[in-house]
């Protein structure tokens, strides 16, 4: 098998040793509060990067759904089958990983450029992408067929049924989520052909 060459990009972990001894990632990482930088572990100018910004969109919108689903959907998960438990843990899988890599590329940078140099992120959006997609559109079919005729009865009798409602919201969102995931796995694949 013939070696593998594993490219650093100017200016990360540069290998420059600071005053410490200790191998600096960033010159400028950390908060600045007067004269000295506290939190200096914590790369922070990741999350204003898009790779940054979509995997905190990926996060905030995978634990809304995954919020709604248990706060709104557990007493409908009878009524709703499969697709509630096919959609609880596409979020759970999902959201668990997303939030481990966005804590990685939050402390090390280099973390972030070797695993974006890999695969990895590619089949994981590309996935999260897929599994997202069919989990909403099998929720929103099960949703619409299931709980639509419960909440026109409740709607005419004067009661309420919110499981319809927030169910609908989940959907939707999961759908947008799959997008997201879409629009990250494109940028991790021109990212790995050397396009951006």
């Amino acid at each position: 098998m013939p070696p593998t060459v594993i490219r650093m990009p100017a200016g990360v972990g540069g290998g420059q040793v600071g005053r410490g001894g200790h191998l600096n990632e960033q010159q400028n990482s950390g908060i600045r509060i007067g004269c000295c930088r506290v939190c200096t572990c914590i790369n922070l100018q990741f999350f204003l990067t898009k790779n940054g910004i979509l995997k905190c969109f990926e996060l905030v919108l995978g634990w809304f759904c995954q919020t709604m689903l248990i706060q709104f959907g557990l007493d409908t998960a009878k009524d709703i089958g499969e697709a509630f438990l096919g959609f609880l843990t596409t979020c759970s899988a999902f959201l668990l990983t997303t939030s481990i890599l966005l804590l990685c590329y939050a402390v090390s940078a280099r973390t972030f450029h070797l695993v974006r140099q890999s695969i990895f992120e590619v089949v994981y959006n590309g996935l999260g992408c897929a599994m997202y997609l069919s989990a909403a559109s099998y929720l929103g079919f099960a949703v619409n067929v299931f709980l639509y005729p419960k909440f026109l009865v409740f709607k005419n009798t004067g009661g309420i049924h919110s499981a319809y409602p927030a169910m609908t919201a989940v959907y939707y969102m999961g759908g947008i989520v799959g997008m997201v995931y879409g629009v990250d796995a494109f940028v991790a694949y021109r990212h790995l052909k050397g396009y951006a």
